[in-house]
């Protein structure tokens, strides 16, 4: 299942069950969905019993939030914020361009949302933000990861504090052509 709420609603209210195994057609319950139904009352009131102390419960589910468990879950499940794991915040606001979908031929290095369009289309993703969606959710994204995002106004366009992190490279940046000798 995705969710691409950009406003970090669903974030900070759904509790991922991760089951990372398939269970083979032939051993599935079909009763399994009436069945955690009816034990969801029990479910429930043993939480509440177990979490009594709001401070301690919110507590123990901010860590889980922000684990590496839960870091890897929301990149397997956002192709978006799978995309901000790949960048680093700099001091400054001297690192990539926002930059836009007209500008040819894609800069990837250089532009911030050339290097999202990039990897999109190297994962196989069709549907990437638009270039508003994906500056409206940016900071949310980044914040998760415990980024600051800032951005200036220059003559060249909107300049951000981000650069591309060396794993994109190998990972899904396209290869630089390399001077040939003559």
């Amino acid at each position: 299942m995705r969710f691409t709420d950009r406003s970090g609603g669903v974030s900070r209210r759904r509790v991922i069950i991760h089951f990372p195994e398939q269970v083979a057609p032939e051993e599935r319950d079909p009763q399994l969905r009436d069945k955690i139904a009816r034990e969801l009352v029990v479910i429930v009131r043993q939480l509440m019993q177990q979490f009594s102390d709001p401070m301690s419960a919110r507590a123990l589910l901010q860590s889980q939030q922000n684990s590496d468990e839960a870091l890897s879950i929301k990149r397997d499940a956002d192709p978006t914020f799978d995309f901000c794991g790949y960048l680093e915040a700099l001091p400054e606001p001297d690192g990539m361009y926002m930059g836009n979908a007209n500008i040819i031929p894609r800069q990837p290095r250089l532009y911030l949302y050339h290097a999202y369009l990039v990897y999109m289309e190297a994962h196989g993703y069709r549907n990437a933000l638009s270039l508003t969606m994906f500056g409206k959710g940016l900071s949310a994204m980044l914040k998760e990861y415990g980024l600051n995002y800032e951005k200036r106004r220059t003559n060249q366009g909107m300049q951000t504090n981000l650069a591309l992190r060396e794993e994109s490279n190998a990972d899904w940046l396209p290869k630089c052509d390399e001077p040939t000798a003559t």
